[in-house]
């Protein structure tokens, strides 16, 4: 541009595609569109209410129905596989409690919760896997008209 006093075709381009980049970054999340449709902002209007008092403050998603038993039998299947101590280091896993299998199995006091915590991980992994694939085999084929 010093010498000629204008911009070359490539720079143009350039400064095409960092203008296009850096506007896309700079649209909020919720006026961008999704494959399936729009994010809306939890302040969205929906008449008088807003998507922030629809969302459930309090839900307890391991929801246990009448004697300890969970709604979705594939979870029932796999706990009934673990012990005591190794269904208790999965709860707290799952509520939070733990933000890694060693926290979640310091938390209900392992006595090695490194290992404890990471064998625990490893078997429900393995169960959860088991599931699938016997979902899987139970499932009849598609039929091909």
């Amino acid at each position: 541009m010093w010498n000629t006093g204008q911009l070359p075709a490539t720079a143009l381009g350039a400064l095409r595609a960092e203008s296009r980049r850096l506007h896309r970054d700079l649209v909020p999340l919720w006026q961008q569109g999704t494959r399936r449709g729009r994010v809306l902002s939890l302040d969205a209007d929906l008449g008088g209410l807003s998507l922030y008092d629809l969302v459930a403050t309090d839900v307890d998603c391991l929801a246990h129905t009448a004697g300890g038993v969970f709604e979705d039998e594939r979870l029932n299947a796999v706990l009934a596989e673990l012990t005591t101590s190794e269904r208790t280091v999965l709860y707290a896993y799952a509520k939070g409690e733990g933000t890694t299998w060693t926290e979640a199995a310091a938390v209900v006091g392992a006595t090695d919760p490194i290992a404890f915590g990471e064998r625990v991980r490893r078997k429900a992994k393995r169960l959860a896997a088991e599931q699938g694939r016997r979902a899987a085999k139970c499932r009849p084929a598609p039929s091909v008209a």
